[in-house]
C-alpha cells in the first residue's frame, strides 16, 4: 500500500485507539499475517482500514484488534469493512430495522430474528455481527431458492444490497471463523516489513 495509506493506518491505531507507535506498528504487521493466514490479500485489508477511520471511531469500542479481525473477515466474505459497518448502522435504526425484519419474515415464510445482530452492532462487535447475519440468511442453497422479492426483503432487513448478501452467501462455504489470533503472530513480526518501509511509514 502507499505510504499515505500506511500512515493513515498507523494514525488510526495510535490516535483512535491510544496505542504507542511501536504497538501500532506491531498491530499493522499482525494484521498482514492474520490476513495471509486466512487467505486474504493483506494490502486489501490495509486499504480498507485506511479508508475506514470513521468506522474505527464509531465501532472501535472493543479495541483495534477487534476491528482488524472484522476487516479481515469482511474481505474473506468478499465485502469491505465499510459495507459491514453500513449494515450494522442500518440495524441501529431500530424501528426501521424491526419493520424490515417483520417484512422479510413474512416474505420468506420463516422467522428472521435479527435481535442478536442488533445487539452485536450496538456493542461494536463487527466480527460477531457478520457471523450472525450469515446465520440468519441461511445456506447458499436456501438463498438461491429465493425469488427476487424475497432476496430484496432479506437484503433490506440486513441493511445490505442483494449483491453484497449474495457475495457473503457464496463465500459462506469458506470457513467463517478466522484462523489464528493476533498474539500467535508475534514471532513473525520482524519478517513482515523491512526497516526502510517502516521508516517511510
Amino acid at each position: 500500500i502507499s505510504v499515505d495509506e500506511s500512515a493513515t493506518v498507523l494514525g488510526t491505531f495510535t490516535e483512535l485507539n491510544g496505542m504507542s507507535t511501536e504497538q501500532a506498528t506491531n498491530l499493522a504487521k499482525s494484521t498482514a499475517l492474520l490476513a495471509e493466514a486466512n487467505g486474504v490479500a493483506p494490502q486489501q485489508v490495509m486499504k480498507d482500514i485506511a479508508n475506514s477511520t470513521e468506522v474505527f471511531a464509531k465501532f472501535g469500542g472493543k479495541g483495534a484488534e477487534n476491528m482488524v479481525r472484522a476487516a479481515v473477515q469482511a474481505r474473506k466474505l468478499g465485502l469491505s469493512l465499510d459495507t459491514v459497518a453500513g449494515s450494522a448502522e442500518s440495524m441501529l435504526d431500530f424501528q426501521s430495522s424491526l419493520n424490515a425484519e417483520v417484512e422479510a419474515s413474512a416474505m420468506l415464510g420463516r422467522d428472521v430474528n435479527l435481535q442478536k445482530a442488533r445487539e452485536l452492532a450496538l456493542t461494536g462487535d463487527l466480527e460477531g455481527f457478520q457471523k450472525e447475519i450469515l446465520k440468519q440468511v441461511g445456506s447458499e442453497a436456501e438463498f438461491n431458492k429465493m425469488n427476487v422479492l424475497q432476496k430484496q426483503a432479506l437484503a433490506k432487513a440486513t441493511g445490505m444490497s442483494v449483491t453484497d448478501l449474495n457475495k457473503m452467501v457464496n463465500k459462506q462455504k469458506e470457513q467463517v471463523t478466522l484462523q489464528g489470533h493476533m498474539n500467535e503472530f508475534a514471532a513473525g513480526l520482524a519478517e513482515v516489513l523491512p526497516k526502510e518501509a517502516m521508516s517511510d511509514m
